[in-house]
């Protein structure tokens, strides 16, 4: 029984390794896009941004591990096609079969529209070792950022920058930062923290367009106000990749549709990670977490061999996406 993967992140990583703990013995293939192998990326905006961890130091597993286990690594290779008739998913021109097919793809993080300035030079978002290598020659003392939303990410590049000597302003929409994630006691302990280490937090106020060409140079607010920048990072949320899957005709809701026990609408496919959701309560519910990505992975890896265990949420694993 050959199972491919597609998606070389926490999940895809998690469920290769589960197959082979739980004696599969057949093919396993993992598939990523990006030329490095499995890592974390909690560490990106912190210690990777400001320069205290190693790329190497941010992988999930040594180099050797997946040859030793018998997996087949391939990255730097994104899949352009499924199809589920043959069975077959397309990478660089290859056509590859699959008896079960684990769709780990993950989350890509929210940009600002062209129309208001997100295509300019000098905003970046972070979610890959590609992006943070990006941006962090712009990380210079007495140069002036701006930061498009108040959640983990941004908060986190912004002490990054602060302790690097940058000035820096944080923008939030809502009425506190970290609104979605966290009770209003703990958004004070982290604003006046902040706050103490020279940031500037700016709530409740919204970005009318950033301005500039071809470079950004400034943020100009909802109410008219203009705030010079030599550059920007936006941290406005993550969204699901679907798209091959929902190419493919997949059910696609709040991600990619699962049942409860990680099989999507095609029996012999399989979703886990930031990408799936999966029945809760009468709804369905997608966690974007590393402990979940996990869980969930190693669920399904059980399944495809058949056990049959449902997936269940792990409380306080992370953010909660539902319908």
């Amino acid at each position: 029984m050959r199972v491919v993967i597609v998606g070389a992140g926490q999940a895809g990583a998690a469920l290769a390794a589960r197959l082979r703990a739980l004696g599969h013995s057949g093919a396993i293939t993992l598939i990523g896009e990006e030329p490095a192998p499995p890592y974390q990326r909690p560490p990106l905006s912190k210690a990777y941004l400001l320069g205290d961890m190693e790329e190497e130091r941010l992988w999930l597993r040594a180099a050797d591990f997946y040859s030793d286990n018998a997996i087949e690594l391939r990255l730097g290779q994104p899949v352009t096609a499924l199809d589920r008739a043959t069975k077959t998913i397309t990478l660089g021109g290859e056509s590859l079969p699959y008896d079960h097919l684990a769709l780990t793809t993950g989350s890509a993080p929210r940009h600002l529209p062209a129309a208001i300035g997100g295509d300019l030079q000098g905003v970046y978002t972070v979610r890959t070792l590609a992006d943070v290598d990006a941006m962090r020659a712009e990380f210079v003392p007495g140069r002036r950022v701006i930061i498009i939303g108040g959640g983990y990410i941004g908060l986190e590049a912004a002490a990054v920058a602060a302790k690097l000597g940058l000035d820096v302003t944080v923008l939030e929409m809502a009425p506190r930062i970290l609104q979605r994630v966290a009770c209003p006691e703990t958004s004070d302990h982290v604003r006046a923290l902040h706050v103490a280490h020279g940031v500037k937090i700016l709530e409740s106020t919204g970005l009318d367009r950033l301005l500039g060409a071809p470079r950004v140079t400034a943020a100009r607010l909802a109410d008219g106000r203009e705030l010079p920048a030599d550059f920007v990072i936006v941290g406005v949320g993550i969204t699901p990749n679907a798209q091959l899957a929902g190419a493919a005709g997949l059910t696609i809701d709040n991600g990619i549709a699962t049942d409860a026990m990680g099989r999507t609408s095609d029996p012999a496919i399989w979703s886990a990670g930031d990408c799936a959701s999966f029945p809760w309560q009468g709804g369905r519910i997608r966690l974007e977490s590393v402990g979940n990505a996990i869980d969930q992975a190693e669920v399904v890896a059980a399944n495809i061999l058949g056990a049959n265990t449902p997936i269940r949420r792990n409380h306080g694993s992370g953010r909660i996406s539902s319908t």
